[in-house]
């Protein structure tokens, strides 16, 4: 069943299209078969909120895309007379545990969650949903999708494929490749396998795959040490344009002629893309429609409305052809 929680007055139309609603699924790739397409006009966009509405949302560690994700549900929010209070958990899961209990306290109509630890956030589910708030879960899911009411990420298997696809492109010879990934993030599993499975039988050979914790420095680190062992390696697969970064800072230390990949379409993968470097290709996603997605669907479920369990925003490539249309900020 899905959970409704109603606030009463609220009994708006909503100016979205969306699919019917979606099941969980346990698989990681479950969200790729979903594609959804949200077409809202901020200006002519109307809630009958009461207003004064307070909503929580929290992410593991700082970054331009969350902030992003923040800002794009404050301007609906703010439409509405309603508040969002938005809270850095600093990749600290005790932390978060602690924005979560004052959220309640706060008595928030709705959490956005963002998890520091896809295992680790249980007790919080487990208590916003004794408290019976709405979860909306956001870009990387908890193991317990059973106890959210919506899951909104980006098609985060279809990003590692187009990854894949890009690299199967510009090395159609194969060669020996590396993977940059982030195992405590459901985003980065989802990633990762998308791109291990699109080149599965083909002639590329995974010599080494590290943690990089989805950060520059260690993704520098990790590249460092990689292609010291490894110094005829041809590409490296981030699973995000962070650990890209650090990628593409070792591989021009070492004057290798590898290339990388990453996911995200932020302003400085672009910046590296732009360059003609190493850095060839981001799978971009869209902050901005993820955070009116995630609002809008805090809005239908406090409205008790019927509204999609699971949003899967499309993924696109960008690279050194169309990167000069996305270099202003986050699409």
């Amino acid at each position: 069943m899905v959970k409704r929680v109603c606030f009463g007055v609220l009994s708006g139309v909503f100016a979205v299209s969306m699919l019917a609603g979606t099941a969980f699924a346990g698989e990681t790739e479950a969200s790729t078969e979903i594609e959804t397409e949200v077409a809202v006009d901020l200006d002519s966009y109307k809630i009958k909120s009461p207003g004064g509405l307070k909503f929580g949302y929290t992410y593991w560690a700082a970054s331009d895309f969350f902030s992003t994700i923040g800002e794009s549900m404050e301007e609906i929010a703010k439409k509405n007379g309603d508040e969002v209070i938005i809270q850095d958990a600093q990749q600290d899961q005790a932390k978060q545990q602690s924005i979560i209990e004052d959220f309640v306290s706060q008595g928030v109509s709705a959490v956005f969650l963002n998890p520091v630890d896809r295992d680790g956030i249980e007790p919080a589910l487990d208590m916003l949903n004794e408290a019976n708030i709405p979860i909306i879960n956001v870009d990387t899911s908890v193991a317990s999708l059973d106890k959210v009411n919506s899951y909104v990420a980006s098609d985060n298997y279809g990003a590692g494929v187009l990854c894949a696809k890009k690299m199967i492109e510009l090395l159609p010879d194969g060669g020996d490749i590396a993977i940059l990934d982030y195992p405590a993030n459901s985003a980065c599993l989802d990633r990762v396998k998308g791109f291990t499975d699109t080149i599965d039988g083909l002639n590329y050979t995974i010599v080494d795959q590290q943690d990089a914790q989805g950060k520059p420095d260690p993704g520098l680190e990790k590249t460092q040490d990689i292609l010291q062992a490894h110094p005829d390696l041809v590409a490296v697969f981030a699973c995000n344009d962070q650990c890209g970064q650090g990628a593409y800072a070792a591989i021009k230390e070492a004057d290798s002629k590898c290339i990388v990949l990453g996911v995200d379409g932020s302003p400085e993968g672009k910046e590296y893309i732009s360059e003609g470097g190493a850095f060839v290709a981001t799978a971009a996603q869209s902050p901005i429609k993820i955070g009116q997605d995630s609002i809008i669907t805090a809005y239908q479920i406090l409205n008790g409305d019927d509204y999609n369990k699971n949003i899967a925003v499309p993924t696109f490539i960008i690279d050194k052809g169309n990167v000069a249309d996305y270099m202003d900020g986050w699409q």
